[in-house]
């Protein structure tokens, strides 16, 4: 009888140690999972990458092995520079979509790996009407869930994942293939 009564304040004790453990892992930074990190706000959404709206957006530069093709606001519209470049590249709705750009996970670099990002398959740069930098974002291959395409921040030395169709127009507008084939040796595992 004694093990019995015994046996329930250690059960106890285990239950508010679990919960305190997990009080202090949901109040430290994003938790680690497999090499990568999840980040997200406080509604639980992935994190922006910027804190811009689409109307600040002057100038768009998109620059990749195939050329650089420059789009500035104007009174009538986006124009692009040089002229007939990116034809079929609504540069209003990428600027709405990519004002909104969220990432929710990140890994350190892999000795050996570029990601598709050395060099870069895609340069995006986007300015306001002073021409203060408002996004800069290298984009490269496609990561090996077919869902997500590995970026990175030039003032980040990790690699950022990022859903695919936030790419896939401005790759288009330079005629460059959207669907880039997965690396080898993968540095991402799916969660489980």
């Amino acid at each position: 009888m004694n093990a019995r009564r015994a046996l329930w304040p250690a059960l106890l004790a285990a239950g508010i140690a679990l919960s305190v453990w997990q009080w202090h892992e949901a109040a430290e930074s994003p938790a680690h999972h497999d090499g990568h990190t999840h980040l997200h706000d406080d509604r639980g959404k992935p994190a922006r990458l910027y804190a811009w709206e689409p109307g600040m957006a002057a100038q768009v530069t998109l620059a990749g092995p195939a050329g650089t093709v420059q789009l500035a606001r104007g009174p009538q519209g986006w124009t692009a520079t040089p002229p007939g470049a990116a034809a079929g590249f609504d540069a209003a709705d990428f600027i709405a979509l990519f004002s909104q750009a969220r990432s929710d996970r990140t890994l350190p670099p892999q000795v050996g790996e570029t990601y598709g990002l050395a060099p870069p398959q895609l340069r995006i740069d986007v300015r306001d009407a002073t021409g203060a930098s408002l996004a800069k974002l290298d984009v490269g291959a496609l990561a090996p869930d077919g869902l997500g395409r590995y970026v990175r921040l030039p003032d980040e030395a990790q690699i950022r994942i990022i859903p695919d169709y936030q790419t896939r127009a401005p790759l288009a507008a330079l005629g460059a293939s959207a669907a880039t084939p997965p690396l080898v040796k993968p540095a991402l595992h799916k969660d489980k």
